[in-house]
């Protein structure tokens, strides 16, 4: 249910990036306080020869990627994996009736389903399929880099001058977290995004080896090392990555063989507001936090072919054992609070008997002992998360009536 606050376009922002030609419909995909997406439909074929496209919408007092730099990720991106990245047809600025400002994007509407939609409903084959187009398609990204030729030349021509600190200074990063100048800066960059109110790690310096060692508040999860060379290898080993590999955020398409066989391939990776040019184990661990309990057999699929396209090296497992202690810390803690996603989080791997496994590579798996791997539908997932905060309710944590359900 939508709430009053919510950001929608109104018809101001229409008006003013459309012209003429406006939309006969506006459905809204999703939206909160500061952001919306949502797909429009018109009268007329735009630009490209289509119908309908994607808008954006997204406050400028809000700590968003700049909309230009994504847009330039996903050109650097289509170099590579042509086809698989929606093309980008409008960025600039809007203000609406009301006065609020927001930077905005068009971009091509893709048809066909997102992952999340249809994985219940896909035959084994076509999952170990689209896992590995995915895989493939990563492994196609890691061959570009910061300081490649053709790289610098996209920032240069679709940045103009703002490009100029980028090229000439940065050696990894992207448009959420920025572009930043050495290995340590990353490391910062982590530990500031995860950050809460009250401290639940610390991270001091230590000269034997010369580094730095990140203790988490929790003595179960322990301390993590990261050595001085090690991040200066992360310099070294970034490349470009997706960082969002939510399986709403792949869209796949419905096939026919030529033996008529009903299939799926891929047909794009959306979202891009996270890429960037980071170490491959940086994506890697972020994937372990989009734990989802009715696709979590396409974590596990996809984790498979990750770990095959990172390298096996010191720096990467320094940067994987830092982000898990990092994320696991902040997770304890927003579960000994108040906090519903944590709380969840927590049901989802009790349900389905999750631990992290030693290399740090594989990340989560099931405590199946040769058993079926339990899996969750997506009404199971709705009718568990409604049971956890339900029981929150029970329990006061929080309140009935500041609760809004998906």
């Amino acid at each position: 249910m939508a709430h009053p606050r919510d950001v929608s376009p109104d018809e101001t922002v229409l008006k003013r990036i459309f012209g003429d030609n406006q939309p006969s419909s506006v459905s809204v995909i999703l939206q909160d306080w500061d952001k919306c997406v949502c797909k429009a439909v018109f009268p007329d074929a735009l630009e490209n020869g289509r119908f309908s496209c994607i808008l954006r919408l997204e406050a400028r007092d809000s700590s968003s990627a700049n909309f230009i730099m994504v847009a330039a990720m996903q050109e650097i991106a289509a170099t590579c994996i042509p086809g698989l990245v929606p093309e980008t047809l409008q960025l600039g600025s809007v203000t609406d009736g009301k006065g609020r400002d927001f930077q905005y994007s068009t971009t091509e509407f893709i048809e066909g389903n997102t992952l999340e939609e249809i994985w219940d409903d896909m035959a084994s084959e076509d999952r170990q399929s689209i896992a590995a187009a995915i895989v493939e398609a990563l492994s196609k990204l890691h061959s570009l880099r910061l300081s490649d030729t053709k790289v610098q030349a996209i920032l240069r021509r679709v940045l103009g001058e703002e490009s100029e600190e980028i090229v000439k200074k940065a050696v990894m990063g992207g448009p959420f977290i920025g572009f930043l100048n050495d290995g340590s800066s990353l490391l910062h960059s982590i530990e500031k995004r995860l950050a809460l109110r009250r401290p639940f790690h610390t991270t001091e310096p230590i000269a034997d080896p010369k580094g730095l060692v990140i203790k988490s508040k929790f003595e179960d999860i322990g301390a993590s090392i990261v050595r001085d060379s090690d991040m200066e290898q992360w310099v070294k080993e970034a490349v470009l990555c997706h960082n969002d590999l939510n399986p709403r955020n792949l869209m796949v398409r419905s096939i026919e063989s030529t033996d008529g066989k009903a299939g799926y391939k891929l047909a794009a990776m959306i979202d891009w507001e996270l890429a960037g040019f980071f170490p491959p184990s940086y994506e890697i661990s972020l994937q372990d936090t989009y734990l989802c309990g009715s696709c979590f057999s396409f974590y596990l699929l996809l984790k498979e072919g990750m770990k095959d396209i990172c390298p096996p090296t010191s720096s990467q497992v320094s940067l994987l054992r830092a982000m898990e202690l990092l994320y696991e810390s902040q997770q304890r803690q927003l579960f000994e609070g108040k906090n519903i996603g944590a709380h969840i989080r927590r049901r989802f791997m009790e349900v389905l008997q999750l631990s992290r496994d030693e290399d740090p590579y594989v990340g989560w798996t099931c405590k199946t002992e040769g058993k079926q791997l339990p899996e969750l539908s997506r009404a199971d997932t709705d009718k568990l998360e409604n049971d956890v905060i339900d029981d929150m309710i029970e329990r006061g944590l929080i309140n009935a009536s500041r609760v809004i359900r998906g």
